[in-house]
């Protein structure tokens, strides 16, 4: 099935906002960060809307990204008839960005829903068909973990992937049977023959990757990646230089991208396509539960390249000649490597 792209946030709410509206069923959001705050774009009422004319609801946020959400708008839900959810673990969070409609549409990506993101780049995509089934049961699992017992979730048949399909679904769960990431990006960086491209708003990545990306280089694969100048946060700038300056040494190409891009993306070989909620960081590699398409569809693989290519375009190359860590940069780096687990 074909995908839909949509690279800003607030391109992103206008469809998942008309998708919630035109649900006839069912409306399952899973959400990192869900505040409320987005003018001209009223999730909570559309919400309710949806839940008092009998549609089943169900929302499960994050309690840490989302703790911005008043306790009267979860109230309000409620009281219309939705099922509201909390994930709370210590250190792993939900950091999904996931609404599925009907059971047959999904929306995933990187858009979180807060005014704070309104002006972001971004990718989320809308796909339909057993992907999205897919992904009902990867939302009933988390669902399960936050105390979820309505029996039209759990208890669900997990449906099949055909061998024809050309899109599929990923994801780390909450147990480590669903943990898939890791070899998802270990299988397709190692098979590359031409080149790789890799889009993170975050760059604080496992030896592995470093490792797996230095041997390809080796071979001859050309690797880029590109990291915002300037994140939301200037610590978080310090972190992306750092790392960003190490692989240039190993002769993978970093490039400064104009504004605040939160995408996660990576393009192996101009044919296969992956993107989601993952960070190439600890983060969401060792503990928090994402999720994710890869994708060889040649119409969304064409349009994933035109999207990247703007992006490249407006780039600026890594100084690295120039670049010079200070001694806090390291210790930082050390410090958030404590963090990482071993196989």
């Amino acid at each position: 099935m074909r995908g839909k792209f949509y690279t800003t946030s607030e391109h992103a709410w206008d469809a998942m906002l008309q998708a919630i509206i035109g649900a006839k069923e069912s409306i399952y959001l899973e959400m990192y960060v869900f505040d409320g705050d987005t003018t001209g774009y009223d999730f909570l009422s559309e919400l309710e809307v949806k839940a008092r004319a009998g549609i089943r609801v169900v929302v499960i946020l994050d309690a840490f990204g989302s703790f911005g959400l008043a306790n009267e708008a979860i109230e309000r839900l409620k009281s219309a008839g939705a099922e509201v959810r909390l994930f709370s673990y210590w250190l792993r969070r939900t950091h999904r960005k996931m609404l599925i409609i009907d059971e047959w549409s999904v929306f995933l990506g990187g858009v979180n829903i807060s005014g704070q993101f309104a002006r972001w780049k971004d990718l989320q995509v809308r796909v339909s068909g057993r992907v999205a089934k897919i992904a009902v049961r990867s939302f009933a699992r988390v669902y399960r973990e936050c105390g979820g017992k309505n029996p039209a979730l759990i208890f669900a048949n997990e449906p099949k992937l055909w061998s024809r399909a050309r899109t599929w679904f990923i994801e780390n769960g909450v147990q480590k049977k669903f943990r898939g990431l890791r070899a998802h990006y270990e299988e397709h960086i190692d098979g590359a023959q031409h080149s790789i491209v890799l889009v993170t708003p975050y760059l604080i990545p496992h030896p592995w990757m470093v490792a797996h990306l230095h041997r390809v280089v080796m071979r001859g694969v050309v690797v880029t990646i590109i990291i915002p100048k300037t994140t939301d946060h200037a610590y978080l700038d310090r972190i992306n230089y750092y790392y960003a300056s190490r692989f240039e040494k190993i002769g993978v190409h970093c490039l400064l991208g104009v504004g605040m891009n939160h995408a996660k993306v990576m393009l192996v070989d101009d044919r296969i396509g992956t993107m989601g909620s993952q960070n190439l960081d600890t983060l969401s590699f060792d503990w928090n539960v994402e999720s994710g398409i890869f994708f060889d569809n040649k119409h969304m693989v064409a349009e994933l390249r035109k999207i990247i290519a703007l992006w490249m375009n407006e780039a600026l190359p890594f100084p690295a000649q120039t670049y010079i860590p200070r001694w806090y940069d390291i210790l930082f780096a050390f410090l958030l490597r404590l963090f990482q687990r071993t196989p």
